[in-house]
């Protein structure tokens, strides 16, 4: 008797155990959210991932808890009796060959649109005719087979598709991205007055210090504002992600947010918004709003004594950054490196209108009594200071630039013949500086030799106009930054007018802490990647080395609506990009401590382009990225 109510009990808790561990069938939804984890990455918000494990030799499929095991190989040695080293593992479940032990792959739910994607790792190497195989075990051994999508997550995927090796259902990453409502951007907690603006309609667009907003499109600048709930995606290298995550306000993207009525039931009402990394939270609150703190004042260095160009072709002296700003400094410096390394090109004919001609400006042009007034208007007097900004910057446009400045930049121009269209940037102490991004705040103009319109001198009045746009002003003040400490240099180099593609790549891996990587958001042609056009979406990815395997993985999270689906990179494009953001970051951040511009490493925020038919590397930009 006791022996078998000893059998009775083993089997009832081996049957317990693999319930609770692993199922051969999924049947219904319920099981599959029971057995659900989060995916290893972070590319998508509010997707359900359960990982799924084909073992060869028992022709077993095993559907397993994926909160319980984090890995495949934590089921495999735990489970399945595999009994050699994670190097070794996957050797035998990565490669090419039919020589495997297992096929491993993730099941991904997209709850918004009951979706079901089939996803292997970027890493994994499975050939074509095992990829069908397994897509066909799993879809028999699951409810939902009709739904049942591959997803072709890398290049090497997107390959054997394209060679229509692939015999199954595949979608490529615009399929999920696509269907997600909703995506964090900043994850932290504030109280406010919830109120919605309509920026599709061009309404006035002031909201106040203490309010929480909705709106419906990305706007050119972020208000001084408690939080923001948007219903556009966002990539993480947009202007409106860098800002946030510089002023650390919950932001938090919820497609579906603006007719919700649960959500316009708090309008006009103070509540608190809490963003997390899968959600977001906004109740009706009694707390008191915080008393912003005051900022301390933040006096910057600027230096007039520089009163020449500054060629950044040749070495950048050290101490230059007080007189031409961080932009051009970083230029200076990366064509130090270019030198070096040899594997990417800079903007030719490069050089710095430094900060004294801007000071000379304001002088020659009796401008400071204006200026001193826009400095006593109320800060929360909003609409006046736009509308006297404006004002002011149109004063600015109007002006007249010292001919003997531009006597001397039409030399520096002409005394070259390979180039007719040269860019003029702003090169601030108050962009690119540590602690303060300054993404987008200052403009850029295109001046065209011998052109009568886009001149010369109207390029470095719209630049220096800028300076006064509304979003800096603001943006200093929330920092605390003394506008009188402040000054504009101007980085001018020759345009590109013959791009392929154009990008923003920072030397971190976002999505995956636990690999050393690169992440990058690339656009074909000139189309902007941090500020694109509603709809528009880029090529967004990350890679990385999966050096226990050897190989080079790309993971795409989206891909462009401008170029069918198709990658706008080569697999060895975006190699070398991986190749150089390291030793570029090491060697940068070692000159920006010798030159005390930074106290910290950090990775690097850089703009580059894919230029002409050969399709020639260029780094236009890089600065340090803090999140």
């Amino acid at each position: 008797m006791k022996n078998i109510l000893l059998f009775l009990f083993l089997t009832i808790s081996l049957f317990s155990y693999s319930q609770d561990n692993y199922v051969h069938l999924i049947t219904k939804k319920e099981q599959f959210l029971n057995l659900a984890g989060k995916p290893l990455t972070d590319k998508f918000t509010n997707m359900k991932s359960v990982k799924v494990v084909y073992d060869y030799e028992s022709k077993k499929i095993y559907f397993f808890n994926s909160t319980r095991y984090t890995y495949h190989y934590d089921f495999c040695l735990k489970v399945l009796g595999f009994n050699d080293e994670i190097g070794e593992f996957n050797k035998q479940s990565y490669n090419p060959t039919n020589k495997r032990t297992y096929l491993l792959a993730n099941i991904n739910y997209l709850q918004d649109s009951d979706d079901w994607v089939m996803e292997l790792a970027a890493s994994d190497e499975m050939n074509a005719g095992m990829i069908n195989f397994f897509y066909n075990v799993v879809s028999k051994n699951v409810f939902f087979k009709e739904k049942l999508k591959f997803y072709l997550n890398s290049p090497y995927v997107i390959g054997l598709n394209a060679k229509k090796e692939l015999k199954i259902p595949t979608v490529l990453s615009d399929f999920i991205f696509k269907r997600i409502t909703e995506q964090s951007v900043e994850n932290a907690s504030n109280i406010g007055i919830l109120r919605k603006y309509d920026l599709q309609k061009k309404e006035d667009f002031n909201p106040k210090s203490d309010e929480i907003i909705i709106i419906n499109t990305t706007p050119e600048f972020i208000p001084t504002v408690r939080g923001i709930i948007i219903t556009e995606l966002q990539t993480p290298l947009s202007h409106l992600v860098l800002l946030a995550k510089n002023r650390n306000i919950p932001v938090y993207v919820d497609t579906k947010v603006w007719d919700k009525e649960s959500v316009n039931a708090l309008l006009g009402k103070k509540v608190e918004l809490i963003t997390r990394e899968n959600s977001y939270s906004l109740k009706a609150s009694q707390k008191a709003i915080p008393i912003k703190k005051a900022v301390k004042e933040i006096i910057l260095k600027k230096d007039f004594s520089v009163t020449d160009l500054v060629d950044l072709e040749t070495t950048t002296p050290l101490n230059i950054v007080n007189s031409i700003g961080s932009k051009a400094t970083n230029l200076g410096l990366l064509k130090q490196i270019q030198k070096d390394m040899n594997s990417f090109k800079t903007p030719e004919y490069a050089f710095a209108i430094p900060f004294y001609y801007f000071d000379q400006h304001i002088k020659e042009n009796h401008l400071q009594d204006k200026i001193n007034a826009l400095y006593t208007i109320p800060k929360d007097s909003v609409k006046l200071l736009e509308k006297e900004l404006k004002n002011f910057r149109k004063v600015v446009k109007n002006s007249k630039v010292n001919p003997e400045l531009l006597k001397k930049i039409d030399e520096k121009l002409n005394a070259q013949t390979d180039f007719k269209n040269f860019r003029f940037r702003s090169s601030t102490n108050a962009e690119d500086m540590e602690g303060f991004n300054g993404a987008g705040l200052y403009d850029s103009k295109t001046a065209i030799i011998g052109d009568p319109e886009k001149t010369v001198e109207k390029a470095i009045l719209d630049v220096w106009s800028s300076f006064w746009n509304f979003r800096a002003f603001q943006e200093r003040d929330l920092f605390g930054i003394n506008h009188e400490s402040c000054a504009m240099g101007v980085l001018v180099h020759r345009s590109f007018p013959d791009e392929k593609a154009n990008g923003v790549l920072v030397s971190k891996n976002l999505y995956r802490n636990q690999y050393d990587g690169i992440t990058v958001n690339v656009q074909l042609g000139e189309d902007s990647v941090v500020k694109p056009e509603p709809g528009v979406t880029c090529d967004e990815f990350y890679c990385h080395n999966f050096s226990s395997f050897g190989s080079f993985v790309v993971d795409y999270r989206s891909t462009s609506s401008l170029n069918n689906g198709k990658p706008i990179l080569t697999e060895k494009e975006i190699k070398k990009l991986f190749d150089i953001s390291s030793p570029l970051e090491r060697r940068l951040n070692l000159l920006w401590q010798k030159r005390k511009m930074s106290k910290k490493y950090y990775p690097l925020d850089i703009e580059f382009k894919y230029l002409g038919d050969e399709k020639q590397l260029y780094i236009k930009q890089a600065r340090a990225y803090m999140d």
